[in-house]
């Protein structure tokens, strides 16, 4: 017999996780003053891309 996790999150509460971190992750990329290379603007619109399919999953949940 399995026991429920006690301690288990919601999936909106792991989207809201994943998107604090992504935000984290972009004002890191961002906080470096000077000129943006072609890999930091890739990754940088990666970062936004994913932002946007999780507030998409987080509205859908509404």
């Amino acid at each position: 017999m399995n026991k429920p996790l006690q301690n288990s999150a919601t999936w909106s509460d792991t989207l809201e996780s994943r998107k604090a971190h992504l935000n984290t992750l972009l004002k890191t990329i961002n906080a470096g003053a000077g000129k943006i290379s072609h890999i930091q603007t890739l990754t940088i619109n990666a970062i936004k891309a994913e932002m946007a399919n999780i507030e998409r999953q987080l509205n859908g949940r509404k």
